[in-house]
């Protein structure tokens, strides 16, 4: 829970500095990630997921509509709601990915001319 809820604000910094702190297509794409990841992963948590899971826990275990709630909402939102958080968590970590390397191939060139 400490790597989830602590990744919430450290995207927000990532996607600060990405926008002061780098230039180019390197920081389009962290930033981007960083955008991603705040509202793809944390805002559905906070948004769908937790309080279909407070409404679940607010009701009576054995009662039928509990089980119907169960069957005909819960289920089918709260997965959808996850896949969203699984794509999301994927196209925010390739997008860090290709903004990283990017960044440090854009680095690296000037050095290549450099080397004997």
């Amino acid at each position: 829970m400490a790597l989830f809820l602590g990744m919430a604000p450290v995207s927000a910094l990532i996607a600060g500095y990405a926008w002061i702190g780098l230039s180019g297509s390197a920081a389009t794409l962290i930033g981007l990630a960083a955008v991603v990841y705040l509202f793809g992963c944390f805002g559905v948590t906070v948004a769908f997921n937790v309080p279909m899971n407070q409404a679940l826990a607010g009701m009576e275990l054995s009662s039928e509509a509990t089980r119907d709630y169960w069957l005909q909402s819960y289920v089918p939102r709260w997965t959808f709601w996850n896949s969203v958080r699984t794509a999301a968590a994927a196209l925010s970590a390739g997008l860090l990915l290709f903004g990283l390397l990017w960044m440090t191939q854009a680095r690296a060139a000037p050095l290549q001319g450099l080397a004997l």
